[in-house]
């Protein structure tokens, strides 16, 4: 039956491909002028401040094989392949949160508690503080031709959070601190690049995936002040539960001397899951640079821009309140986020490894906007493998 679902999201997602280009270009027209607009200007600057590169020559075609090919390794589905081409790829991401932060400004732990209501005769409060979270994606890429590469992902996702608590008894306040974790399958995507455009050192392609809930949204952990094992809030579960459109639209451009790219993408999901509730839509604006060192080794410069909703719903069997936490509280999940990412491409042209790719990418937030109080990212980093093999 699994395998029977997994096909027809397949063939959906080819003949997406196949019949929807006009369509969807004709939906995405505003939001493709105002990226191209946004994305160029950001794009050259970033060049011409970080690499002072020399005056460019483009590329009469692409050339797939030079370190700056690919994207930086956070970027996704940011290249296509040729006819019979393979490619197996595994990266591992870390990011770190802590703090608490409402709107644009950074809390301290008193004014954090201070925007809790509170439970109960103790006015018991929980402030999430401190959350560190390890993926680990496995990845295949597949071309049947030339303009179609059919794509999949797996992840597996680690999180750890601590917790700050406090309640008042008889007029004194105490405070203390927990820790839970969760891990296990988060989740899968499924779908397609289609290239549309490939000329004069321009690659533009559709990026058509469908995300799966396969990852647990019923994870659970002993909280001490129920003492006992419950359901934990919205963060720490490993999946959507939902299944989930992830449309996108992606450009590469050569030269001689550097590179640049940008993506539009979405995450949408299209049901509510078993727990009664959806995750709001998010919505990413990415850039980048790159600048060849070697036939071996480039460097990067990219910027990346995301925003995402509230929650839609509650879940069922949460009986955390979202008055004593605000990590239950479905209402202060939105937000927005700008960061900047360096980043390192590594190719070996030749010898026993010759194809193996290695990439590493380091992102600092600059700018965030919480629909708060909610924990402020301080980083995120991407380690990444990847080769391609057969084709033509």
């Amino acid at each position: 039956m699994l395998s029977f679902r997994i096909k027809a999201s397949l063939e959906t997602g080819v003949a997406f491909c196949r019949i929807g280009i006009y369509g969807l270009a004709r939906i995405l027209a505003p939001l493709i002028q105002y990226w191209g607009k946004t994305m160029s200007r950001f794009a050259y600057s970033a060049v011409a401040l970080t690499f002072l590169a020399a005056s460019p020559v483009a590329f009469a075609h692409y050339d797939g094989v030079r370190p700056d090919s690919h994207a930086p390794i956070s970027v996704m589905g940011d290249h296509t392949h040729s006819k019979g081409e393979w490619m197996l790829s595994y990266r591992y991401m870390g990011m770190g949160m802590s703090g608490a932060k409402s709107g644009s400004e950074s809390l301290s732990t008193d004014e954090a508690f201070g925007e809790i209501p509170g439970m109960g005769s103790m006015n018991m409060k929980a402030l999430p503080y401190d959350m560190t979270m390890h993926m680990h994606m496995l990845g295949a890429m597949y071309a049947p031709t030339d303009n179609l590469t059919l794509m999949a992902m797996l992840p597996y996702s680690t999180n750890e959070m601590t917790t700050k608590t406090r309640m008042t008894m008889m007029g004194t306040t105490t405070q203390d601190e927990f820790d839970t974790e969760t891990s296990g399958m988060g989740d899968a995507s499924i779908g397609g690049l289609y290239k549309f455009y490939d000329d004069n050192g321009y690659r533009l392609h559709l990026n058509m995936m469908l995300g799966l809930p396969t990852g647990s949204i019923e994870e659970g952990d002993y909280i001490p002040m129920a003492g006992q094992d419950l359901q934990l809030p919205y963060p720490m579960q490993l999946g959507s539960g939902s299944y989930e459109v992830r449309p996108g639209l992606t450009l590469n451009k050569q030269y001689d001397s550097w590179s640049w790219g940008a993506q539009i993408s979405a995450k949408i999901a299209l049901d509510e899951n078993d727990q009664d509730y959806k995750l709001g839509s998010r919505k990413y604006l990415t850039a980048w640079a790159a600048k060849p060192l070697s036939p071996w080794a480039s460097v990067s410069l990219a910027a990346y821009k995301s925003w995402w909703t509230g929650i839609h719903g509650a879940a069922e069997d949460l009986t955390i309140s979202p008055m004593m936490n605000p990590a239950a509280d479905p209402d202060v999940k939105g937000g927005q986020r700008l960061d900047i990412g360096v980043g390192v491409n590594l190719l070996a042209p030749q010898g026993s490894l010759k194809g193996h790719r290695l990439a590493f990418e380091y992102l600092a937030p600059v700018h965030q906007s919480l629909h708060g109080p909610q924990m402020e990212t301080d980083y995120t980093f991407t380690v990444g493998w990847q080769k391609a093999f057969g084709g033509k």
